[in-house]
């Protein structure tokens, strides 16, 4: 008996300790506004009112931020963030757990457990997370289409970068889209909820309106979407106000000079075309560009980050320290750097190039550059090359003038499905399905060509780079579903398919890959690219021979034998 009673004794006191601590237990800044805007942000989604869009939201979260001064312990919170769910009228709830068939990867509700000892608070989240009976003022997507759109985030009003609640708005509006919207958010480096402690930090302690616009930046850069920008002229002056009066193409490691602009002015720092800058600052190319530039930019896969190589040799100040190799010599020297330059007896090293839009090449091989041609230039392409050994289709520039049913029906034997596409569901907030847009009862944008019994069925070569994005990309998976495509070249950008424009409340856009892009057999095609079947390696000696060309002629006159 004695024992039980001192049992029941320890329970009780190890309860009241509990209480007693958690009521005690102090909340940082940071905490408090994130757990705020998680908060915040579930309603404006799950919600079946606020959905509607029947309340000021933005309004609403930069009144309440500032409340949360006076809030100093987590239990306080709780109290607070209880009474802010309770200030909204309930609405409609209807639960549903029907997950069996769809994408979950996106989901991440875990944060809801916090709040597990606080019955109605925890219910009340609960119930919010699994609600359907969700509107689409927020969030909506073309009834044909079903690309998100966000039409009605218009911006806040007098936003003001220097007040804390409008640089908190601004992170949490752009934060909660993403969690709850982006249907690439399972592909991110980093898991995107574990990355919210800094970000609120970091958009809490600005100070100056460059501090603001890096913290917006690095933001956005998480995304590791090559679709996703953020332009700022006060951060292109802090990496690139000055500039050489030169052009620099990356190949591995190395910067080699490809054009001079101005002919006085590389003759000022005795520059000449071909060589080879290896170090810049006394740092390697390849620290720069993942230490200071990747950081800035939201980019799905290196590929991508190349194009941006120009920025290594840009700086605020008026020159910059190069180590450079010219045939057996090593030379280190300042290089000047210019805010404008004329363009001035230009040269450039000589590239190889087919200027034509389609020809004869190399012993019955036919080349179609995508770039400018016509669907009738095409057709008059694929008669003349009937007989030959094979094609190579240039992919390494935006075609301006087709579209893949354009090609492809040349080069299919019947109409097939090249791409799986995932939608977001914008009713049921972080899933998404493998679905048709309605209006592929009319004609479905995932299938192309037509059955063809004359179909060109010698090797196709498709060439393709990291310049290749987005519906390029689109293109290409189209191209390669023809039953004799091979592709050569590098991993090209990995963000397929449509964007959706996201406005901030500072008023700027934003963008980010709007549906996932799967080939048939289930292979991922965002981040990862296309399909490469051989990668063209090309190095400082060789690179502006087209190695891309080499190779496509080479795989094409291996096919023959």
């Amino acid at each position: 008996m004695k024992i039980k009673f001192i049992v029941v004794i320890t329970i009780c006191l190890c309860f009241s300790s509990q209480i007693f601590s958690q009521e005690k237990q102090t909340v940082t800044d940071t905490e408090k506004y994130k757990q705020f805007g998680l908060v915040w942000g579930l309603m404006k989604y799950h919600h079946s009112e606020i959905s509607k869009g029947k309340f000021n939201w933005d309004e609403v979260f930069v009144e309440n931020v500032e409340k949360l001064n006076s809030v100093d312990t987590q239990k306080n919170l709780d109290m607070f963030l209880q009474d802010f769910i309770s200030s909204i009228k309930a609405g409609k709830i209807k639960n549903a757990n029907d997950t069996d068939d769809v994408f979950k990867k996106n989901q991440d509700y875990e944060w809801i457990e916090k709040y597990s000892g606080n019955d109605k608070l925890y219910t009340y989240l609960k119930q919010l997370k699994d609600n359907i009976v969700i509107s689409d003022y927020y969030v909506s997507n073309n009834s044909l289409s079903r690309i998100p759109t966000f039409e009605n985030e218009k911006g806040f009003k007098s936003f003001d970068y220097k007040i804390k609640s409008h640089r908190l708005l601004e992170l949490f509006s752009f934060w909660n889209a993403v969690q709850y919207h982006y249907v690439n958010k399972y592909l991110m480096d980093k898991n995107w909820f574990s990355q919210l402690d800094s970000f609120v930090e970091n958009f809490s302690n600005t100070r100056t309106q460059l501090e603001y616009e890096l913290a917006k930046t690095k933001l956005i850069a998480h995304l590791n979407d090559s679709h996703a920008e953020f332009k700022s002229r006060l951060i292109n002056d802090s990496i690139c106000k000055r500039i050489p009066p030169f052009n620099v193409v990356l190949v591995n490691d190395t910067l080699v000079i490809s054009k001079i602009y101005n002919k006085k002015l590389g003759e000022k720092d005795d520059l000449k075309l071909g060589d080879l800058i290896f170090e810049v600052r006394d740092k390697k190319i390849k620290s720069i560009l993942k230490e200071e530039i990747a950081p800035i930019l939201s980019f799905s896969n290196d590929s991508f980050l190349k194009r941006f190589a120009s920025w290594i040799v840009c700086n605020k100040e008026d020159s910059i320290k190069v180590k450079v190799r010219r045939k057996d010599s090593i030379i280190s020297k300042y290089i000047h750097l210019y805010k404008t330059f004329d363009i001035k007896d230009n040269s450039s090293l000589p590239f190889f190039r087919i200027e034509k839009k389609w020809q004869l090449i190399d012993d019955n091989v036919g080349y179609i550059n995508l770039k400018t041609i016509s669907k009738e230039e095409i057709k008059a392409a694929f008669e003349e090359f009937t007989n030959t050994d094979g094609i190579i289709i240039d992919l390494r520039n935006i075609p301006k003038n087709i579209s893949e049913n354009d090609i492809t029906k040349y080069i299919y034997p019947d109409r097939k499905k090249f791409i799986k596409v995932l939608f977001p569901m914008v009713n049921r907030p972080s899933l998404a399905n493998f679905d048709e847009p309605l209006i592929s009862s009319v004609i479905d944008p995932f299938k192309s060509g037509r059955k063809n019994s004359k179909y060109y069925n010698k090797k196709i070569i498709l060439l393709v780079n990291g310049f290749t994005q987005s519906w390029m990309e689109f293109m290409g998976m189209a191209i390669q579903a023809s039953p004799n495509c091979i592709t050569a070249g590098e991993n090209t950008s990995g963000a397929v398919m449509n964007v959706a424009v996201f406005k901030m409340p500072d008023g700027t856009e934003t963008n980010f890959t709007s549906v996932g892009a799967f080939y048939p057999d289930g292979t991922g095609a965002q981040r990862k690219g296309l399909k490469i079947d051989y990668l063209v390696k090309e190095n400082t000696s060789n690179f502006n021979q087209d190695q891309y060309m080499i190779k496509g002629i080479e795989l094409i006159k291996s096919a023959k034998k």
